[in-house]
């Protein structure tokens, strides 16, 4: 009888706190490598400040946009020198105008 108390006052001990030990190392491994752990913080983190250059990379390129259409309005273009813009970029002509070919511009 004896012996058999002795025995189970010493094992379950043992037993119970390798069992908490596993459960809490358990836990532990499941805080920092887990799907919300540490680490998927880390990798969140890094694709948030990504996310954030690219917003501004792209928040820079709406504001150009915005400057470019509203140079483009009525009060601020000369239509004469916009006209005069497009038909040298698409290489057009009016019926009624003239063209004289000269030799090609080497820094266009």
């Amino acid at each position: 009888m004896v012996v058999r108390t002795r025995l189970r006052s010493i094992v379950l001990p043992i037993v119970f706190y390798l069992v908490l030990g596993v459960a809490s190392g358990y836990l532990v491994w499941g805080a920092s490598n887990g799907e919300h752990g540490l680490k998927a913080k880390l990798k969140y983190d890094a694709e948030a400040e990504t996310l954030k250059i690219e917003l501004a990379a792209l928040k820079e390129e709406r504001a150009r946009w915005e400057r470019r259409v509203a140079a483009l309005g009525p009060q601020s273009v000369d239509r004469d020198l916009l006209d005069e813009e497009a038909h040298a970029k698409l290489d057009r002509v009016f019926k009624d105008e003239v063209v004289i070919f000269t030799a090609p511009d080497p820094t266009r």
